[in-house]
C-alpha cells in the first residue's frame, strides 16, 4: 500500500500524542498515514520505514523540545528518516509543540541545516483546529487531491449530461414524481446512525486513554518534591489526548443536538480532566519553585517544558515568570 503522508515523531513526551491525533484527522480526510507504531509489521525495520518515505508525498515531522537535539548522533532514527525525506526531495512540515524552538543552523549537524529553513506551524490545544487546517493547506497530497477532483469532474460532464436528458425524458412521460418520503426517513436514519456512531468513537478513546491516570499527587513533605507516582510523559500525552476526544464529542453535540444520545455526560467528564489537568499543572510549578529554591534548575527547566504542555491561557504569567527566574 502506498502512503501519501509520512509521520515522523519522538515516543517520548507530548509528541506521541499530537502524532496519532494527526493521523486520526488525516485519514479522516482520505489520506495513506504511515505512523510507525501502527504500520510496523515484520522484515527489516530500516526498509519498511524508507519505503513508506520514498512512496509518499508529504513528510510531517512532530517537533516536541528537544526533538533535533539527539539528531547529533549518526544512527538516531528521526535523523534517519529526516535525511532520507530531504534525500528524497519530499514536501517536509513542521509542527512545533509548546516548548520547542528550532536551533540556529550553526547547532545542528551539516546535513540537517536545510531544517531551519522548514515551515513550522504552532501547535497548541486551543489552536489545534486551526493549525490542522493550516497544515492540511500545504500539503502536497492536498493539492494532487483537489487536481484529482478536478479532472474526475471534468471527465463526469458528458456523463452527467446525459444523464440529465433522460431524466427531463422519463419526467415528460410521468404526470407526477413519485413520493420520496421513504428515501428520506432512510438518508436521516443514516445520518443518525453516523453522528451518534463518530461521537461514541471519541468518547469511548477518552475513556480509554484516561482511565488509569493518577488522580492524586503524593508529596515528600521532607524534600518538597513529587513522589514517583507523579506525572510521566505517558500519563501526559493519554491526559491530552483525552480533553481533546472529549473536545470532539462536545463540539459534535453542539452542532448536531437533535441527532445524539449523551448518555457519557460528556461536559461533566471534560470538565473533570480541565480540573485534573489544572491540579497536575500546580503540582508541577510547586515542583520547579522547591527544585529552584534548592538549586536544582536543570530539573526544572525539565519540569517547565511538562508545565508548558499542562498550562491554560491564564497560567502563562505564571510560565513566563517561572522561565525568567530558570533562564
Amino acid at each position: 500500500m502506498a502512503y501519501d503522508i509520512f509521520i515522523s515523531y519522538r515516543r517520548k513526551g507530548a509528541g506521541a500524542g499530537v502524532a496519532g491525533e494527526l493521523q486520526s484527522k488525516l485519514e479522516n480526510m482520505g489520506y495513506k498515514v504511515f505512523l510507525d507504531v501502527d504500520e510496523i509489521g515484520s522484515g527489516q525495520f530500516p526498509e519498511q520505514i524508507e519505503k513508506a518515505i520514498s512512496e509518499c508525498k508529504d513528510f510531517i515531522l512532530v517537533l516536541s523540545p528537544g526533538t533535533l537535539d539527539r539528531c547529533v548522533v549518526e544512527e538516531d532514527w528521526v535523523r534517519r528518516e529526516i535525511l532520507h525525506a530531504q534525500n528524497q526531495n519530499k514536501n517536509i512540515i513542521g509542527v512545533g509543540l509548546p516548548g520547542f524552538i528550532m536551533p540556529e543552523a550553526e547547532a545542528l549537524p551539516d546535513p540537517l541545516k536545510p531544517m531551519t529553513t522548514i515551515q513550522v506551524f504552532s501547535w497548541t490545544h486551543e489552536d489545534r483546529t486551526a493549525s490542522f487546517e493550516k497544515i492540511a493547506e500545504n500539503l502536497v497530497s492536498t493539492q494532487v487531491k483537489k487536481k484529482k477532483n478536478r479532472h474526475k469532474l471534468i471527465a463526469l460532464v458528458p456523463t452527467a449530461l446525459i444523464l440529465v436528458v433522460a431524466a427531463l425524458l422519463l419526467l415528460a412521460k410521468k404526470p407526477a414524481a413519485e413520493p420520496v418520503e421513504a428515501q428520506e426517513t432512510q438518508v436521516v436514519a443514516a445520518t443518525y446512525a453516523e453522528v451518534q456512531s463518530s461521537f461514541e468513537f471519541h468518547v469511548k478513546k477518552a475513556v480509554v486513554l484516561t482511565q488509569n491516570l493518577p488522580y492524586v499527587f503524593e508529596i515528600d513533605e521532607s524534600k518538597k518534591l513529587l513522589s514517583q507516582s507523579a506525572l510521566d510523559a505517558e500519563s501526559l500525552n493519554h491526559l491530552m489526548e483525552g480533553i481533546n476526544e472529549y473536545d470532539e464529542a462536545v463540539e459534535l453535540k453542539k452542532k448536531y443536538p437533535d441527532k445524539i444520545v449523551d448518555t457519557y455526560d460528556v461536559e461533566s467528564k471534560k470538565e473533570n480532566l480541565l480540573k485534573l489537568r489544572k491540579s497536575y499543572f500546580d503540582a508541577i510549578v510547586s515542583d520547579i519553585n522547591t527544585m529552584i529554591l534548592e538549586g536544582g534548575t536543570q530539573f526544572a527547566s525539565e519540569d517547565l517544558e511538562m508545565a508548558k504542555v499542562l498550562a491554560m491561557p491564564e497560567d502563562q504569567h505564571v510560565i513566563d515568570s517561572l522561565e525568567i527566574i530558570i533562564n
